[in-house]
C-alpha cells in the first residue's frame, strides 16, 4: 500500500492518512466493530492500535468524512496488487481439474440498503440496494480469490458490467444465462476469450453437426455457430437431478460433455463466496450510505478477504478460511508465535467408539424458591395426540 502511505498523496489529510484509514476498516472486520462510534472508542482504548495507525484518537465523523473522500481507484489498484501477490503464491495452480484449468466465475450479488439511501438506490418503493459484480478466480478446490469487482446501482444489468471483468488470459470464464447475449459472445470470440456460458432457450444457433450423447441426462451435444462469427462452438443441453434444464455454450471444444456440465456446476464457488462474505465480512452492514463511501467499503471487504487468503496460504494452507479467521480474531494483538502455538496445539486423540454406560437419572433442580414451576415434557403432548 505504498501509494496510500505517500506523504504527498496525503498532503491534505495530516490527521488520518489513506493507509491508516484502510487499516481501520480491516481491523473493524477482524474485531467485528459494528459502528463508526464503536471504532472511535476501540481506537481510543487500545494504545497498540493507535501506534500502528499513527494516531492518538479519531472521531466517528472524521472517519466518515475520510471514507467518502478516499479515492476508489486506489482501492481497486490495491486489490489488483494483492491479486498479483496471490498468484505469485499460487503460480503452479492448475484449477480444480488439470484438463479444464483455471476458472474465473462471473456473477453479481444484491446488497440491500436502508431507507437513508433510497433517494439514489431505489429498486421499488419498499426496497433499496446496490450490486457487486465480481470475477472470482478458482485456483484450486480449496482456494479462490476475488480478482476484479465493479460496483453499481441495482438497476444496472449484469450484461452491462461483464466486459469490465473479463480479460484476455488463459482462464475459462464461467457465467450464468444473464450473460448469454449474442453480441457479447461475439466480442469474446473476437478477443480470444475462453468462456462457458448458460444461454436461454430462445438463444438461436446454427447446428453444424450433432453427436450421440455419452451421458444419460444429456439430450443434445452439437457443434454449432452463432452465425455472426465464423468460430465453431459446443452446445450441450442436459437436465439435472432436480429436473432443471440447462443449455451450455462454450468455445472449449476440447471438453467432454461431463467436463462441461461439471465446469458449469462449479458456479457454486461464487455463490458460497458471496454467502461467506456477507456472513463474516462487513458487506451487509455499511458504515456510509453515500455512493463513494459504499463503493469504498465494498472494495475494502474484498481486500480484507484477499489479505486473509494470502496469510492463510502462507501460514496455514490446510485450514479453511473460516477456521483461520476464527483463530486469528482471538490473537490479533499478540505476536505470531502466540498464533502459531494455537494453530499447532496438540489435539486430544479419540479413544474411538466406547460402550455408553446406562445413565443414572440426575435430579433436576427447578429453583422453586425463585420461580413458579409446573414441569411438563414434550412427550405429554405427543401421547395426547395419539
Amino acid at each position: 500500500a505504498t501509494t496510500l502511505a505517500c506523504p504527498s498523496h496525503n498532503y491534505n489529510f495530516t490527521k488520518l492518512s489513506d493507509e491508516s484509514l484502510v487499516k481501520i476498516f480491516l481491523l473493524s472486520t477482524l474485531f467485528r466493530w459494528g459502528s463508526l462510534r464503536e471504532i472511535e472508542v476501540a481506537i481510543r482504548s487500545k494504545k497498540q492500535i493507535q501506534n500502528e495507525l499513527k494516531i492518538g484518537s479519531i472521531s466517528a465523523s472524521q472517519i466518515s468524512r475520510r471514507l467518502r473522500s478516499l479515492d476508489t481507484a486506489e482501492l481497486s489498484a490495491l486489490l489488483g496488487r494483492i491479486a498479483w501477490k496471490y498468484w505469485s503464491i499460487k503460480s503452479k495452480a492448475k484449477g480444480i481439474h488439470s484438463n479444464v484449468g483455471i476458472l474465473r466465475i462471473i456473477d453479481s450479488t444484491f446488497i440491500k440498503l436502508p431507507n437513508q439511501a433510497s433517494d439514489w438506490t431505489a429498486v421499488s418503493k419498499d426496497s433499496s440496494g446496490v450490486k457487486l459484480h465480481l470475477c472470482l478466480a478458482v485456483a484450486s478446490s480449496d482456494s479462490v480469490f476475488p480478482e476484479r469487482m465493479i460496483p453499481s446501482t441495482s438497476n444496472v444489468a449484469d450484461i452491462d458490467a461483464v466486459n469490465h471483468l473479463i480479460d484476455c488470459d488463459d482462464a475459462t470464464y464461467v457465467m450464468d444465462r444473464g450473460y448469454g447475449e449474442k453480441t457479447k459472445i461475439g466480442g469474446w470470440l473476437s478477443r480470444g476469450v475462453k468462456f462457458l456460458v448458460r444461454v436461454k432457450k430462445t438463444f438461436k444457433v446454427e447446428t453444424l453437426r450433432e453427436y450421440t450423447p455419452d451421458v444419460p441426462n444429456v439430450t443434445k451435444h452439437a457443434k454449432v455457430s452463432i452465425r455472426t462469427r465464423p468460430e465453431r462452438l459446443k452446445l450441450v443441453e442436459f437436465t439435472d437431478n432436480e429436473g432443471t434444464f440447462f443449455r451450455i455454450l462454450t468455445n472449449r471444444l476440447d471438453l467432454t460433455e461431463q467436463e462441461i456440465m461439471d465446469t458449469y456446476k462449479n458456479r457454486w464457488f461464487i455463490e458460497i463466496f458471496f454467502k461467506w462474505l456477507k456472513q463474516h465480512i462487513k458487506v451487509e452492514h455499511l458504515f456510509s450510505h453515500s455512493p463513494i463511501g459504499i463503493w469504498n467499503q465494498l472494495f475494502l471487504s474484498l481486500i480484507t478477504f484477499g489479505l486473509l487468503e494470502i496469510l492463510k496460504l502462507l501460514k496455514q494452507p490446510r485450514k479453511t478460511a473460516w477456521q483461520f479467521l476464527r483463530i486469528l480474531r482471538q490473537y490479533l494483538l499478540d505476536s505470531w508465535d502466540e498464533v502459531n502455538r494455537e494453530f499447532y496445539r496438540p489435539q486430544k486423540r479419540s479413544k474411538g467408539r466406547q460402550k455408553v454406560p446406562s445413565k443414572i437419572p440426575i435430579p433436576r433442580i427447578y429453583g422453586e424458591n425463585v420461580a413458579i414451576v409446573s414441569p411438563i415434557s414434550k412427550d405429554h403432548y405427543v401421547k395426547k395426540e395419539k
